[in-house]
């Protein structure tokens, strides 16, 4: 049998080449737990780990969360919501509308959900005359801001699960860097869009426009305030789903649909796959072993805890891959003993962003580039400096707090 230390890293290097040669994300992290196990475990405790991973209340309480997660987006999708919002939002003002359009459909985790937000704009960039990078920059930089710190999206939802944390005090943590990505984003914004124009000339003036948000986003705002007051998320979630489809009366054919979506195998399997490569990391000690190798080496536990997320989610355009791999991975730097050092957390979820938000694999990134019919590469001019300073600051964040 190999070290611990070994199998993790060619565990890591199978995943990341698999997930290159496009094998889905939870088929790629299923095969690096079996990696692992089968280099480091006895072989007869394999059936063992992956049975007591499906009982467990963590990887049961994750699928029923991101299950009703999924379904809820879907939901509200197929009943307009989303494209109501997006309407209301335009009343507002132009300016205001380009900024807050994606950020309150970004409320709702979907994936290619910047395909969304940038249908929605479409005709307000062009009475802008914004460029299509300019565009795609807007749109796609706001549609994720939430994804640092709302526990609607499965990355913050995994973190609170796998550390054992609350998922409000997850979101203390990460708040000011959501807020910093979005002055960023706002300052960028307002220097390339130009002086406010006219609505449109057909515009409705006859409801309230505050009412015509909540109408049309009040499951996002119901869940976010449920989970704010401390209701358990597995409980939040699938009420918050109950509630939606009570009140819009919906259809069989659209809870079918939805629950399809929600439901979906491939999705499940991810899920448990992440779950099931945390237990064997744990299991085989492999975390530990790799820890005092990479100290004795003399290797900066900084960069590690920057280089390694941002990688996996660079190379992925994935978060649950770069939750999956990472958080397992590196639980002995950021969970020393029983205390999460929160500022470690920190660095680690924004380092995997940052290389997410960068990814050239990123749906939501490839959706908006296509759409807008926009240069990739003059794309990145746009997102690169902002999450270089976001970047710098998480690591300011953690050097002071860990003095």
């Amino acid at each position: 049998m190999l070290t611990p230390s070994y199998a993790l890293l060619i565990s890591i290097a199978g995943i990341i080449i698999l997930l290159r040669l496009k094998l889905h994300p939870g088929l790629s992290i299923f095969a690096g737990s079996l990696v692992v196990s089968l280099l480091v475990l006895p072989l007869r405790s394999l059936p063992e780990l992956i049975f007591s991973t499906a009982i467990n209340e963590q990887t049961i309480k994750l699928l029923i969360i991101i299950a009703c997660a999924m379904t809820l987006s879907r939901l509200m999708e197929l009943r307009g919501m989303l494209t109501r919002l997006a309407v209301t939002m335009e009343r507002i003002g132009p300016r205001l509308a380009l900024l807050l359009t994606p950020s309150i459909i970004g409320f709702v985790p979907m994936p290619g959900g910047a395909l969304v937000s940038a249908t929605a704009i479409r005709d307000l960039v062009k009475r802008m005359k914004l460029h299509p990078e300019q565009a795609t920059f807007i749109n796609y930089w706001f549609r994720h801001i939430w994804e640092l710190f709302l526990p609607v999206y499965p990355a913050i939802i995994t973190a609170s699960v796998i550390f054992s944390i609350p998922i409000t005090t997850l979101m203390i943590i990460l708040l000011p860097m959501a807020i910093l990505a979005a002055t960023l984003g706002i300052i960028i914004t307002l220097s390339i869009i130009k002086p406010e124009i006219p609505p449109p000339s057909n515009e409705n003036h006859s409801d309230n426009i505050p009412y015509g948000i909540f109408k049309a986003a009040w499951p996002v705002l119901l869940l976010i305030s449920l989970v704010l007051l401390g209701l358990n998320a597995a409980i939040a979630f699938p009420l918050a789903l109950l509630l939606l489809a009570l009140q819009q009366k919906a259809s069989w054919q659209d809870l079918k649909q939805a629950l399809k979506y929600g439901l979906d195998p491939k999705i499940l399997l991810l899920l448990f796959a992440v779950m099931l490569y945390k237990s064997t990391i744990e299991t085989s000690g492999a975390a530990d072993k790799l820890f005092i190798d990479m100290q004795s080496i003399g290797l900066p536990a900084t960069a590690i805890l920057v280089i390694l997320p941002f990688l996996i989610s660079f190379s992925t355009g994935n978060t649950m891959a770069f939750v999956g791999i990472c958080f397992p991975l590196l639980f002995t730097f950021i969970a020393p003993g029983s205390q999460v050092n929160i500022w470690a957390l920190l660095l680690v979820f924004i380092s995997g962003e940052v290389g997410y938000i960068l990814s050239p694999l990123h749906l939501c990134l490839i959706l908006s580039t296509e759409y807008f019919e926009a240069s990739l590469s003059k794309v990145y001019l746009y997102i690169s400096p902002p999450l270089l300073i976001v970047e710098a600051v998480a690591v300011l964040i953690y050097y002071i707090g860990t003095a």
